[in-house]
C-alpha cells in the first residue's frame, strides 16, 4: 500500500520522480533524438516515399524553425526586446509557395471531415 506520511514527504516522492523522469530523458531520450538529428536526411527521405508533399512540408517547417530559434538568440544577444523580423531568402520563399496548395488542400480536408462528423 502507498502511503504519504506527510505534505514534505510528498513533495518529496514528487520531487524524486521529476530526478528520475529527467534522468531517464537525459541518458535515453535525449541520445536518440540526437541520433534522429544526424539522421535528418534519412528521416526525410523515409517520409518522402510516404509523402512527398509531407516531406517538403517537414523540410521547409525546419528550416524556418531554424530561422526563428537564430534570430531569437541573435535578439537576446543584441539584448532587443522590441520583436524580431526574419529575411527570408528568394528560394525560401519559392518553397513556401510550393507547399501552400498542399497545405490548403489538406486544411480543406480536414475541416470538411470535421464539418461532416457527427456530433457527439
Amino acid at each position: 500500500m502507498f502511503l504519504l506520511s506527510s505534505l514534505g514527504h510528498a513533495f518529496a516522492t514528487a520531487a524524486n520522480d521529476v530526478v528520475k523522469v529527467a534522468r531517464f530523458v537525459e541518458s535515453k531520450v535525449l541520445p536518440e533524438l540526437q541520433k534522429a538529428s544526424a539522421s535528418a536526411a534519412t528521416i526525410e527521405s523515409i517520409t518522402g516515399l510516404v509523402s512527398p508533399q509531407a516531406a517538403n512540408i517537414e523540410r521547409i517547417g525546419f528550416g524556418l524553425l531554424g530561422l526563428v530559434i537564430k534570430a531569437v538568440q541573435d535578439a537576446d544577444a543584441a539584448g532587443n526586446a522590441g520583436g524580431i523580423n526574419l529575411a527570408l531568402d528568394e528560394a525560401f520563399i519559392a518553397d513556401i509557395k510550393a507547399i501552400i496548395p498542399a497545405v490548403k488542400a489538406q486544411a480543406a480536408m480536414a475541416s470538411a471531415a470535421a464539418t461532416a462528423a457527427p456530433a457527439k
